[in-house]
């Protein structure tokens, strides 16, 4: 197919003389352009107008407007500023051709013409203004990529002080275009104080020698804000000369922030916000270090809460958050400045005591610590009397550290609990009973194997894009003849600790192998199993020539198996961790980390290792629905996984509003008790051959339809809001109550929300609050009288609320805003990126008398 023939240029030639248009017709039409004539200035404009030409020939004399005028006017038409203006004059004067070129003309030409040469004297311009034109279209282009990737750029020619920034370069500075010389020196002055030297070195080496250079430093703008940039630069060298420095500034503020932040909730526990297991760990090891330089004692405390089993179970996970915030916050109050606060998991807190100067000081400090328990935590209509055994370690006495420190405290922790709970034991050497009880659990579990004592559950794991099950996860039990189950976690470490790690993994790999290869021949053959790998056996045993037997005698496909590794494994030996995980890679198994979020996990940490899927931890997953960290942190590994090509599954998820956060936020599977606890085999085989599967609403969905949540303790405020947009086509949801919104919010694709400001259980704009920290794409309405604009304006001032709309509305402005809400909601959706700052004036302008 031949392409389409380029159109001829189209000439407008302005002239009361008809001959000159005449011979101006002879002369181009021949050669190959359109002409179109006018015999006036007025009348130049009109056909400017209607169809602007590619090229304009313009007489000076004439009647009523002269050339001069109508060229002036023509380049203040919308698109009449590039096109080529030739002004055709008798007077070849210098007087004339200045005001031609002052009136905006591109060129002139002499009358009489040469006739010959004004075809190709023509098609000089169009060729020249195309160029422009081109290179008009590459620079605005090239200005919008910089103001998108927030990047600017310099040049400086070497022998001349002042050289180029770009208009970004200037907004990353916060300067005006015209506010100063573009020297380097200005630009040093840019810099702190502090970070003046290194960025002068470095250019310096630039100027003299050649040498390129990168760095990260801090911007002061001019009304006091920082930013940071990354900067880079090379030089142009000729002959070894350095001729010409260029160099880019990006604005990596916004990422720098979001780093701080995950690395920041990659340390501390969501729900109290104390330091994590990981950031305690390195607490533990410097305050050893110190205590060795200083000569002074260091005492460890681990405490768990009495029955806090029983608080969950009777009163639920919320009541049990926040009695969990509420220990946290008085373990706070009762240590000194310097001490450490943490949390190990579940009901746990470790407390190290720095500078002591004798163990009565430490005692002193855990009597003040159970103190805090004597009055009764009043969590809303709750009144819970709690308390807590704490056992007591103390260096260089107990244990030289920080793993033996913890592992004495806890063996106190548990003589505590054993002398009746609500007390504290210092740990001692005569804890027989503790050693005694290990040695027998130790013995018992050196038979198990032998005996037939252990086997295994299996959990499934769903799909959330087809709600089927498309494999699971083999979980050990220990069932002690006439004890009964034992909990994983009282003996699981202990097999860590003694080896017998190595003997009980191999067994749980082929047991798991097995049975799954009985389930592909028995109609599932798509099923996979995940089995979890200990640093211990991974590290002890050559695990790629396990793998291969295993998978040999149960006939089990490479791609159905999958390995569940910790980050701790991944922090050991990395070299030899990293050559096994490349040979199982060849073997073509899967391989999962287990648990992220709760020890090193970093994006750059990540890449150095062939992960294919990423399990969040349960603990996160507990709280999306309603706490902005915990959110937060599972959206960012969702997203980073993501961007690494890897699958992500959610461990623990138990209710409709966390599957729903998860649906949202497109995490690729599930496992978790809200679809089906852990099973023995028999119990397996009835669920898949039931067919069992998510509801195809609790699935992936991609929601053609808006959805619009409405929230206002009046029952007929809502009903009148349903009875104006029933017929807008929305998929309207509604509620009395903000906790229930927020459920929702977790469980439905909601854009907009349209909240009233008071209400008894929660304010709105606190609603709001909450709904832009865990949903910040959702577009936020707040729908109130006059009499609470104070309050609102504040929420419209922190941007929580987008728009406020007084009561009584208008409904056609009502519909209008909504309309225009969602709009935002599908552009912001589409576009992931923050929003521009929402000015307050702007969105209190949208309210209605």
């Amino acid at each position: 197919m031949n392409p389409e023939p380029s159109p001829q240029p189209l000439i407008l030639v302005v002239d009361d003389d008809a001959m000159t248009r005449f011979l101006v017709i002879e002369a181009l039409e021949p050669e190959g352009f359109r002409i179109e004539e006018t015999a006036s200035g007025l009348e130049a404009i009109g056909a400017f107008q209607r169809g602007a030409p590619d090229l304009i020939l313009l007489d000076v004399t004439m009647p009523g407007m002269s050339g001069f005028e109508c060229c002036e006017q023509l380049r203040r038409l919308p698109g009449g500023a590039h096109v080529p203006i030739v002004v055709l004059t008798g007077n070849d004067d210098d007087d004339s051709i200045k005001q031609a070129l002052e009136a905006g003309a591109s060129d002139f030409i002499a009358k009489p013409m040469q006739w010959r040469l004004l075809a190709h004297r023509i098609r000089y311009l169009l060729q020249a203004s195309s160029a422009l034109t081109e290179l008009s279209r590459i620079q605005e282009s090239l200005s919008h990529a910089q103001a998108l990737a927030r990047l600017g750029n310099w040049e400086y020619r070497v022998g001349n002080s002042s050289g180029y920034w770009s208009p970004e370069m200037l907004r990353i500075l916060g300067l005006a275009s015209d506010t100063g010389p573009t020297s380097f020196d200005r630009l040093l002055l840019c810099l702190p104080v502090e970070q003046r030297p290194q960025l002068l070195e470095a250019f310096m080496g630039l100027y003299a020698s050649g040498t390129s250079y990168c760095m990260e430093h801090r911007i002061l703008q001019p009304d006091g804000s920082e930013r940071i940039v990354f900067h880079q630069a090379e030089a142009t060298q000729e002959g070894g000369r350095v001729l010409l420095l260029r160099g880019t500034v990006q604005d990596i503020t916004e990422r720098k922030q979001q780093e701080l932040r995950i690395e920041y909730l990659a340390n501390h526990d969501a729900l109290t916000d104390l330091p994590n297991r990981k950031l305690l760990n390195d607490r533990i090891n410097q305050v050893i270090a110190h205590a060795r330089h200083t000569g002074l004692h260091l005492a460890t405390l681990v405490l768990d809460l009495d029955r806090f089993k029983f608080v969950n179970d009777s009163y639920g996970h919320p009541v049990g958050d926040a009695l969990l915030q509420a220990v946290a916050g008085r373990l706070k109050m009762a240590v000194r400045e310097g001490d450490t606060v943490a949390r190990q998991g579940g009901d746990e807190f470790v407390i190290l005591l720095t500078d002591l100067p004798d163990a009565q000081t430490a005692e002193e400090i855990v009597k003040k610590v159970l103190s805090m328990f004597i009055d009764p935590c009043l969590l809303g209509e709750h009144t819970l009397h709690i308390s807590t055994s704490i056992g007591v370690s103390v260096f260089p006495a107990d244990g030289d550290s920080g793993e033996l420190l913890l592992k004495t405290a806890d063996a106190a922790l548990y003589s505590a609990k054993d002398k009746g709970r609500n007390g504290y034991q210092f740990y001692n050497h005569k804890m027989g009973v503790l050693v005694e009880e290990r040695a027998e659990i130790e013995h018992a579990l050196h038979q198990a194997l032998a005996h037939h004592e252990l086997e295994l559950h299996y959990q499934p794991k769903v799909d959330l894009g087809s709600g089927k099950i498309y494999g699971m996860e083999a979980l050990l039990r220990w069932r002690r003849p006439e004890i009964g189950l034992v909990p994983p976690d009282r003996f699981i470490p202990l097999a860590e600790d003694t080896g017998l790690i190595i003997p009980i993994g191999e067994w749980v790999l082929r047991t798991a192998c097995a049975q799954l290869g009985a389930w592909h021949a028995n109609g599932f053959p798509h099923l996979t199993m995940a089995v979890n790998v200990s640093a211990r056996q991974f590290l002890q045993i050559n695990m790629p020539d396990l793998v291969r037997e295993v998978l040999a005698d149960s006939g089990v496909p490479a791609e159905c198996l999958e390995l569940e590794l910790t980050e701790s494994l991944l922090m050991q030996n990395r070299d030899l961790v990293v050559q096994s995980l490349e040979q199982l890679k060849e073997i073509g198994v899967t391989l999962s980390l287990d648990d992220f979020g709760t020890g090193y996990s970093s994006l750059s940490y990540l890449k150095q290792f062939p992960i294919d899927v990423v399990k969040i931890d349960q603990s996160f997953i507990r709280d999306v629905t309603d706490n902005v960290d915990g959110a937060s942190l599972t959206k960012s590994i969702i997203a980073m996984a993501k961007s690494l090509h890897m699958t992500t599954v959610a461990e623990g998820v138990e209710t409709e509003g966390q599957l729903g956060f998860l649906n949202t936020n497109l995490c690729d599977a599930i496992q978790g008790y809200y679809f089906s606890r852990p099973l023995p085999s028999g119990e397996m085989d009835t669920l898949l051959h039931a067919g069992a599967r998510l509801p195809p609403d609790n699935c992936h969905a991609e929601s053609r339809q808006r959805v619009l949540l409405l929230v206002d303790d009046e029952e007929h405020v809502l009903s009148a809001l349903q009875r104006t947009l029933r017929k807008e086509g929305y998929r309207i949801l509604s509620t009395t109550k903000p906790q229930e919104a927020l459920e929702l919010l977790a469980i439905h694709p909601v854009g907009v929300i349209i909240s009233d400001a008071r209400m008894p259980d929660m304010p709105g704009t606190e609603l709001l609050r909450r709904v832009k920290g865990l949903y910040p794409e959702v577009v936020r309405i707040m729908l109130s009288g006059y009499t609470e604009l104070n309050s609102v304006t504040a929420a419209i001032n922190e941007g929580a609320v987008y728009k406020f709309i007084t009561k009584p509305w208008d409904e056609g402005l009502l519909k209008e805003h909504i309309q225009e809400s969602f709009r935002r909601f599908e552009v912001g959706i589409q576009r992931p990126k923050a929003w521009p700052a929402e000015a307050p004036y702007a969105a209190l302008a949208a309210g209605t008398a």
